[in-house]
């Protein structure tokens, strides 16, 4: 890999009419692969810590964008519920199937709903929300188009927003290429894996697309396994 320029092409999973048992066990294997490398473990600490600052207990919307499986909302409000913090939760994927899988892998769960809707397109709204969240998905934006989105949220009433992201590393790469050998993951997770590392910012280039989408309140971390959660506050 190049570790200086991002790849520009796209996964396997991002074709939004993939269907079938090849979906089903790529979405499961993420949700191994979230859990594992510690993804569900990062954004709920970064959600709870705002809802700690912000003394929320209550009302709290949380819009997951690229929610895939469904597996990241499952685990957070779990851990919110844990908390007594009650909210709501709302994830959002392209691939129909993948909403359809989200709803048959959470039963029981009445605060977490489901919709489809192609998040890249210029026409798509983000419902209004307390924090939005997102966990792997903000490189499918170029640098432009992710910069112009964070300008069109911000008279949404979006208070917080929490992205988890990998950063782009030979490192990670060369690591995840062994460590997805010993996996319990599909081969799909593996090969886009490999090229999401490839198409992911550096914590210096995202720096400076929120910089250019007129967000002047936000803090990025580097955590382990190569992570980065970027936590930006909006002006009310």
């Amino acid at each position: 890999m190049n570790p200086k320029v991002r790849l520009n092409i796209s996964e396997q999973l991002d074709d939004l009419s993939l269907s079938g048992k090849v979906l089903e066990d790529t979405l499961s294997s993420l949700g191994t692969i979230n859990s594992i490398f510690g993804n569900h473990r990062q954004l709920t600490r970064s959600v709870l810590k705002y809802c700690s600052n912000k003394k929320y207990k209550e009302n709290i919307h949380i819009v997951d964008l690229g929610c895939g499986g469904g597996d990241s909302l499952r685990y957070l409000s779990k851990q919110l519920l844990q908390k007594n913090i009650n909210a709501s939760y709302t994830g959002i994927d392209g691939n129909p199937k993948s909403i359809e899988f989200a709803k048959k892998n959470t039963p029981h769960q009445n605060s977490i709903q489901f919709l489809v809707a192609d998040i890249l397109s210029p026409t798509f709204e983000i419902p209004e929300c307390d924090i939005l969240i997102s966990s792997h998905f903000i490189y499918h934006f170029d640098n432009q188009k992710l910069a112009d989105f964070l300008k069109k949220i911000q008279p949404k009433n979006v208070k917080h927003i929490i992205f988890s992201e990998l950063y782009r590393s030979p490192i990670a790469y060369f690591l995840f290429k062994i460590a997805s050998r010993l996996l319990p993951i599909s081969e799909m997770a593996k090969k886009d894996g490999l090229v999401a590392i490839q198409r992911a910012f550096t914590k210096k280039e995202l720096e400076m697309i929120i910089r250019q989408g007129n967000v002047e309140d936000y803090i990025i971390r580097k955590k382990p396994f190569f992570r980065m959660i970027a936590t930006l506050d909006l002006p009310s």
